[in-house]
Order: structure tokens, then C-alpha cells, then sequence
């Protein structure tokens, strides 16, 4: 196996698609994305009355703490053993069907339309291949006034060489990231950047 083989493989087992040993244990605590769940549990203000859903939800530890205050919580990762884990961290509200977690592509959800009131997505949309069919069907299970956050990387200076070039993520502006927004159809679009790497994305389906 190359070394870009080698390398690759690396990725997808720690972040891309995280599998394995190594993935379990890196999404079982992921410390470095603590920081990042908190602002969107703050930019959702998630309520009692609100139907959840996490699109990329890892090992469910997001989840779990919009669990303790939604009534339901829907959400998929493209990786089995990520939706395993996340099941054993959210066991009793998966047993007891307050939350389903299954396995799925972020770009063909399989909920139907106008299902949930909160969305969010954490450290995923970087990987994405089709940005514009995620963020379309994010918006379609949307009910109108449905609140979407989404935490990814910035494409300023440090976010471009740190993992634009060295990681081959796929970064956006906050221009294009606003215009994905909106072309989408959502209403509200506020895109800003936190130091050093963050872009914090907000916006309402209209209704």
C-alpha cells in the first residue's frame, strides 16, 4: 500500500467515514468537537416541544444532549459502526423510541418532508460530495420555521492550508456558503467565522 494509499485510509477511519478500532475511539469522546456541539445546542435554543434531527451524528454524543431536552431526535451517519455506537450512547431513548438512528446518505434522507422543527449537522459538511442536495434535503424535512445550525470549517488563511490543503477538505466562503443557504430556500441566513478554524452557519426554513 502507497503512502497516499495509507494516508487515505487514515482519514476515512478517523473522520471521513470512521470505522474501526480507532474511529470507536475517537467518536466515543470526541473532545475536540465538544466546543462545537455546545454552539449549535445554543444557536437551536432547542425547546421541550422540538423535533430534532442531526444529519453526520458520529458516536450520538450531540445527540444525546439534545435528548435531554427535545421530545424525539431523528438522526444518520454513513457509517455502521458509527450508528452502533451512537445506539449504545443513546441506548435507552433508542429502546424506547424517543430517538431512531439509522444508517443512511445525507444527500437522499429518508424521512419524509416537513418532518422535524431543529436540524443540525457537526464536522461532516467538509466531506461532503454534493453540497447542494445535503442542504436541499436538510431543508425538505425542515417544517416551515424549522431551525437549521451547522458547524463546519472556515475557508480563511489557517482553515485553507490547515485543512484545505493538507487534509483535502472542502472549505467555502461565507459568501458561498450564504448563497448555498439560500438558493436552498432558507430565510435568515447568518454565516460567521470563530477563531481560529470555525464557520458557524443558522438559518430558517420559511412558513
Amino acid at each position: 500500500m502507497s503512502w497516499s494509499e495509507r494516508y487515505k485510509r487514515f482519514i476515512d477511519e478517523r473522520a471521513r467515514k470512521p470505522s474501526g478500532k480507532i474511529g470507536i475511539q475517537s467518536y466515543n469522546n470526541p473532545k475536540a468537537h465538544l466546543k462545537s456541539f455546545q454552539i449549535v445546542i445554543r444557536e437551536l435554543a432547542l425547546r421541550e416541544d422540538d423535533e430534532f434531527v442531526e444529519i453526520g451524528c458520529g458516536g450520538g454524543i450531540l445527540l444525546k444532549t439534545a435528548l435531554r431536552i427535545v421530545k424525539r431526535a431523528c438522526a444518520l451517519d454513513h457509517s455502521s459502526d458509527m450508528v452502533e455506537l451512537s445506539r449504545k450512547n443513546n441506548a435507552a431513548d433508542f429502546q424506547s423510541g424517543k430517538a431512531d438512528i439509522i444508517r443512511g446518505d445525507a444527500a437522499a434522507l429518508p424521512w419524509e418532508s416537513d418532518s422535524f422543527t431543529t436540524a443540525a449537522s457537526a464536522n461532516m459538511f467538509f466531506f461532503v460530495e454534493e453540497p447542494e442536495a445535503v442542504i436541499a434535503e436538510i431543508y425538505r424535512v425542515l417544517k416551515p420555521g424549522g431551525r437549521f445550525c451547522m458547524i463546519t470549517m472556515s475557508n480563511n488563511l489557517l482553515g485553507k492550508i490547515a485543512f484545505g490543503f493538507v487534509f483535502k477538505l472542502k472549505t467555502y466562503s461565507k459568501q458561498t456558503m450564504k448563497k448555498l443557504l439560500e438558493n436552498a430556500g432558507f430565510k435568515g441566513v447568518k454565516v460567521r467565522e470563530q477563531f481560529p478554524f470555525a464557520q458557524i452557519c443558522y438559518a430558517v426554513k420559511p412558513g
